[in-house]
């Protein structure tokens, strides 16, 4: 009996050992995982294959609700010659390192960011800046958030959307509390309620979330930038629904 329960305990330390390297040395590939990004990776490792983005997403499975930059694009400005495109095109790859060159770029410290730099810092490498230090961008708006829970978190997406959109917020370590987002026009919207509860409480007022369009994105129920914007929309306000304000509003609020 004493036996099976010191083996137990040794898988059980082998599971946790196991699940701690991985999330402290990240991107470490098995060599049958190589065919996933390489064509010939021992005669030609830098012969990638074009469609990088679904290989990301092999692991990576809600790759296009997190991520804070499109893809498979091909940039309007000039990049920098050490973040490369494949065919010309802005991939993961492009500012993401996929074998780590030190055991330094951790995940947790910098998301394997090719340089040692995060946020708006990182941003700028490619993209502009005016003098007020704003980005040059017809997509970018003004605007602040407020934090009114500090005992909750925000999703990622839109935690990275403020990261940039609010230059002037101090985040903590942890992140960032549910809150509410000013447009600067006098627009103000709830990030990370559950619009659930919401509809529940008032359902005259708000359709419920069985209801919404697949478009509109919740984040584990809550709501979050990412449910009324697109980092893909074309339009000037970047919106799920074909830019059109009023309509979008009226999904989930019934007047």
């Amino acid at each position: 009996m004493r036996t099976k329960c010191i083996a137990v305990i040794f898988i059980l330390i082998m599971i946790a050992s196991a699940y701690v390297l991985s999330v402290q040395r990240p991107h470490e590939f098995s060599p049958r995982d190589c065919v996933l990004c390489h064509f010939d990776e021992k005669n030609e490792p830098m012969n990638i294959k074009p469609h990088i983005t679904g290989a990301c997403e092999t692991c990576h499975s809600n790759l296009k609700q997190t991520q804070s930059h499109p893809t498979d694009l091909i940039p309007s400005m000039p990049i920098p010659s050490d973040m490369p495109l494949m065919r010309g095109r802005l991939t993961c790859i492009t500012c993401h390192y996929v074998h780590p060159a030190s055991k330094k770029i951790t995940m947790k410290k910098n998301f394997l960011l090719r340089k040692q730099i995060s946020g708006p810092q990182f941003c700028v490498l490619c993209h502009d800046i005016d003098q007020q230090g704003h980005f040059v961008s017809s997509y970018t708006h003004e605007g602040g958030y407020k934090v009114t829970d500090r005992t909750t978190r925000i999703d990622k997406t839109s935690l990275q959307c403020i990261e940039c959109h609010d230059s002037q917020l101090d985040i903590p370590g942890g992140g960032l509390g549910a809150g509410t987002w000013n447009h600067s026009r006098g627009a103000n919207h709830p990030i990370g309620v559950s619009y659930s509860s919401v509809s529940m409480k008032n359902p005259r007022n708000y359709r419920p979330s069985g209801a919404l369009r697949k478009e509109i994105v919740l984040f584990n129920g809550n709501i979050g930038c990412g449910t009324c914007h697109n980092i893909y929309a074309k339009g000037k306000f970047m919106l799920v629904m074909d830019n059109n304000r009023s309509a979008l509003c009226l999904e989930c609020h019934i007047k």
